[in-house]
């Protein structure tokens, strides 16, 4: 029985090298390259989450500044085939820097400044993730409330902003509904796409003509 020195899992790959730790994303070679996954709905919204959760992917998953830089320069050339404009690719990365002000990281060779912002990355997922357990207790105890709105590239951050305020304001000595005692998560329902919305109605045609059919033949 033999035992290898690398392993692929979750779409990371592993590998012990004399000792040291070596990691990166993984990409099946039985899966086209540069594709994006299918979305069903607003696909501009979608893929601007994947693009941001695959560049996060990317700096956990690499050890090394090296393939961490050619993972996302594979991601924005997968946009860009894919018919997205510069403009759509270079908001997101910047955006993606920027969160820890590291624009100077975009394109650095230096280990050692890539570890510094690899930790920051890890110690953000640790956070999303007690986040997480934290909404699941408030949930538990029916304490957590949500709502949706509608909006299509609207103020989003002003209105959670705006909506928090004034929630606060108003039940700041209330028992249950203050912010102590509950917790709030804003999402919004994006418009479909035109797409999903014929899709959706060749969808609904195809059930009339069905029934129609069925209705003749008895």
């Amino acid at each position: 029985m033999l035992i290898g020195t690398s392993v692929q899992f979750l779409n990371a790959y592993i590998e012990n090298q004399q000792g040291q730790l070596y990691t990166r994303v993984y990409h099946d070679p039985t899966i086209q390259r540069y594709t994006l996954p299918y979305v069903v709905g607003h696909s501009r919204l979608a893929y601007s989450d994947w693009l941001l959760s695959a560049l996060i992917r990317a700096v956990c998953y690499c050890s090394t500044v090296d393939e961490f830089q050619q993972e996302r320069i594979y991601l924005g050339l997968t946009c860009l085939i894919n018919g997205y404009s510069l403009l759509f690719v270079e908001t997101h990365v910047k955006h993606f820097f920027n969160y820890f002000h590291a624009q100077t990281m975009r394109y650095s060779r230096h280990q050692s400044t890539y570890d510094k912002f690899r930790r920051q990355w890890f110690n953000v997922t640790a956070q999303q993730q007690e986040l997480s357990e934290q909404l699941q207790k408030f949930d538990d105890n029916d304490r957590l409330m949500q709502f949706s709105y509608i909006y299509d590239f609207g103020p989003k951050c002003r209105f959670n902003r705006d909506f928090r305020r004034l929630w606060s304001e108003y039940f700041k000595q209330h028992p249950i509904l203050s912010e102590q005692g509950s917790k709030i998560v804003l999402t919004s329902k994006h418009f479909h796409s035109l797409n999903t919305l014929l899709a959706a109605q060749k969808r609904i045609g195809l059930l009339q003509f069905n029934n129609d059919v069925n209705t003749t033949c008895h």
